[in-house]
């Protein structure tokens, strides 16, 4: 029994120290894992290192395409008169492209970097860089699991719009219609005080009529806006901010008004200041397009030759534009400043009149009545012939490649009381066509190129839309 007992004590021993054993064992297993964990962590470091170098890269592939483009850029705005300008534009933007990207690519260490795309292009007024890179990276721990380098590679691109030049034609309607005051309000107020064509009916004229003799002008002198009033206010905000280009001479502006003809306020010019000295911008009423409203007599003249000028009497489309298309200087593409590229801002209220105030001496002339010119008789009126305009006449100026802008300022409808006369059926007339007059100058305008203004806060804001639509599709960068 003691034997027994004795046997049984010993394999309760063993037993009891079998747990105790494990503890060797687990030793065992955790030697045995440890390598696979320190090249876990080895291949961890190795992999942060390949991140922190693409990051490196990449950055030194930023300032490669950035300097591409900008040097090509400086290159265009320096050398305008180069014969291979975006030739040699595109190989300073790449060489560049290449100093730059090997200074900050050879501080990346345990590292072999090539510059596998490097070009510049350049598509219209755009100029784009491609920087491609392939790298390879030494691994430290991964050579130990046959990972000896790590590869990677990007591509980056960076682009700049370059300044087009650009051309802006304003041809301004300076028409009688232009004489009407600016708001139904001041209409009104205008037709209680008139008393011009009084004769006919006693009709309560709202037309600030400019012609010798009549009153209407007089009346609103400074008392009620009209709308080459509020026009000349705009054109003299839109001037103050073409002011600033962003290169020198980036935007020439000329003002042309027109009634029969097409006149020249100011020719095209890069000098904004003279422009606005022109405007009379910084005078008190008149400004300058309310001065130009139809006289009876052509104003804008040259060499005392009455069939030059603005013209008298009515309104013809079909006279002007043809003329406008004559006085575009350039038809480019806004490249260049040789090139620039040509945009007609056409304010009007689309109303043609075939009439004329003139004499005829085998041409029409516009001499006034009584004739303020030597050797040209009194003019004559051959009767009112309001219509809408023909957009056809539009067709060639748009077809040699200017764009036609148009600022549309709708009749106000004319209240009257008829009592028969001239007065009441052009105001009959008038108020008839004025809802159909939008859509044949939509159609004369450039497509997406139509606006609509009436109040002058209106007009303000359509002329700086109209301007800057102009600079979005030249693609400049503001």
């Amino acid at each position: 029994m003691s034997r027994l007992l004795t046997s049984v004590s010993r394999l309760a021993g063993r037993g009891a120290a079998l747990p105790r054993a494990r503890e060797g064992n687990i030793s065992i297993m955790f030697g045995l894992s440890l390598i696979p964990l320190l090249g876990l962590m080895g291949l961890g470091v190795d992999y942060g290192m390949a991140i922190t170098t693409k990051t490196k890269l990449n950055a030194a592939a930023d300032a490669a395409a950035l300097a591409g483009v900008v040097t090509a850029k400086a290159y265009i705005a320096a050398n305008p008169t180069d014969a291979n300008l975006n030739q040699n534009a595109i190989a300073a933007g790449q060489q560049q492209a290449i100093n730059s990207f090997n200074v900050n690519a050879g501080k990346v260490p345990y590292t072999t970097v090539s510059l596998t795309t490097n070009t510049v292009t350049r598509n219209g007024q755009t100029l784009k860089s491609t920087i491609q890179y392939a790298a390879t990276i030494q691994n430290n721990f991964g050579k130990l699991f046959r990972t000896p380098t790590t590869t990677l590679g990007n591509t980056i691109q960076a682009s700049v719009d370059l300044p087009s030049y650009l051309d802006f034609y304003l041809m301004v309607d300076v028409s009688g219609s232009m004489g009407l005051p600016s708001t139904t309000t001041g209409m009104a107020q205008l037709a209680a005080q008139n008393n011009d064509m009084y004769s006919d009916y006693k009709q309560g004229c709202q037309f600030a009529c400019h012609f010798p003799g009549n009153n209407g002008w007089t009346l609103a002198a400074g008392k009620i806006q009209l709308r080459s009033d509020a026009v000349n206010n705009a054109v003299c905000n839109l001037l103050k901010r073409a002011a600033a280009p962003l290169v020198p001479n980036q935007y020439r502006v000329g003002l042309y008004p027109f009634i029969n003809q097409l006149g020249t306020l100011a020719g095209l010019t890069s000098s904004i200041a003279s422009l606005s000295t022109a405007a009379q911008c910084s005078q008190t009423w008149p400004l300058a397009f309310t001065n130009l409203l139809d006289t009876g007599s052509t104003q804008l003249y040259t060499n005392n030759d009455p069939s030059t000028g603005t013209g008298s009497g009515g309104t013809h489309f079909e006279v002007a534009m043809p003329q406008m298309q004559s006085t575009v200087a350039v038809y480019g593409d806004g490249s260049t400043a040789a090139k620039p590229k040509p945009f007609v801002f056409l304010v009007t209220d689309g109303m043609q009149n075939g009439q004329h105030f003139f004499t005829w001496n085998g041409k029409y002339t516009y001499p006034g009545n009584p004739s303020k010119f030597s050797g040209y008789n009194a003019a004559w009126w051959d009767g009112s012939q309001p219509s809408q305009i023909d957009p056809n006449t539009c067709a060639a100026l748009k077809n040699a490649g200017a764009t036609i802008s148009v600022l549309y300022i709708p009749y106000n409808q004319i209240s009257y009381v008829d009592h028969g006369g001239t007065v009441a059926w052009e105001n009959g007339r008038v108020n008839g066509f004025s809802p159909t007059l939008a859509t044949p100058l939509q159609a004369c305008a450039t497509t997406g190129y139509f606006y609509t203004a009436n109040t002058p806060d209106d007009i303000n804001t359509a002329l700086d839309q109209m301007f800057t639509q102009a600079l979005k599709v030249a693609r400049i960068i503001k």
